[in-house]
């Protein structure tokens, strides 16, 4: 199981969030009188919440700017238990008290849990091993109800092919088990530079096999099995970078 926290920053507070974040999940955690001694790993570590997967800065999109990462569970209960146990923890709240200074960081908080969908598995893992730097992208698609196996495999049997023909990396691709607006899949893509984003997208509307594809779905279903998608392009932060595969087996 897989969370998805994005954050709707408040405007002039990224810096004072990317320190909480990391203070709370990366950094050194302190001494606290009558309580844990300090230790090398972090304050997340300490109660169990497992380090993101990776973590990204929103550079541009429809709710820029924010803040997302993604952390792996290995059960609802396990995060139900460990997450809760953090946020009675003093320092966390004072390190969070002395950021916001009496104004908040974010506007807004969406978390969704998510589960590997099929079509990364039919798209399959990235051959080049460890962290994986550019520009990255997250797409996040809503799927005509019931078809979602279908969309899946044109996911990962044309759309994502053809990507990496044209210079994308796949970081992941997910579907949305509690979230809004279900059924929906979530995309993480990675570019070497913004330049080539732009190309490929450019390259993808005239794709013969996209297009054909394309084509044999409206005439089936009225429509494309995949909507609009809602699209944001991200900055991997730096001391959370994410690796090929986000670091697990699809």
């Amino acid at each position: 199981m897989f969370e998805f926290r994005f954050y709707s920053v408040a405007p002039g507070r990224m810096a004072s969030e990317l320190a909480l974040v990391h203070d709370m999940g990366f950094a050194g955690a302190p001494e606290e009188p009558g309580g844990p001694p300090a230790h090398a790993g972090s304050l997340w570590d300490r109660y169990g919440v497992h380090r993101p997967l990776g973590s990204w800065a929103v550079l541009s999109g429809r709710q820029a700017p924010g803040f997302l990462y993604i952390i792996r569970w290995n059960s609802m209960k396990e995060r139900d238990e460990r997450f809760p146990r953090f946020w009675t923890d003093p320092f966390w709240r004072a390190r969070r008290a002395e950021l916001t200074d009496g104004q908040p960081l974010v506007d807004s908080i969406e978390t969704w849990l998510l589960e590997p969908s099929a079509a990364w598995c039919k798209a399959g893992t990235d051959p080049v091993p460890g962290p994986v730097g550019g520009v990255h992208e997250l797409r996040i698609e809503n799927v005509l109800n019931g078809s979602q196996a279908e969309a899946a495999d044109r996911l990962g049997g044309v759309d994502l092919p053809a990507l990496r023909e044209l210079g994308a990396r796949l970081l992941g691709v997910f579907e949305v088990t509690i979230g809004p607006e279900r059924p929906r899949f979530v995309t993480l893509l990675a570019w070497p530079d913004l330049d080539t984003q732009q190309r490929a997208w450019f390259a993808m509307d005239r794709h013969p096999v996209v297009r054909a594809q394309r084509e044999r779905e409206r005439r089936r279903h009225g429509r494309d099995l995949l909507g609009p998608a809602d699209a944001y392009l991200l900055e991997p932060i730096s001391w959370n970078l994410p690796h090929a595969d986000l670091g697990v087996a699809p």
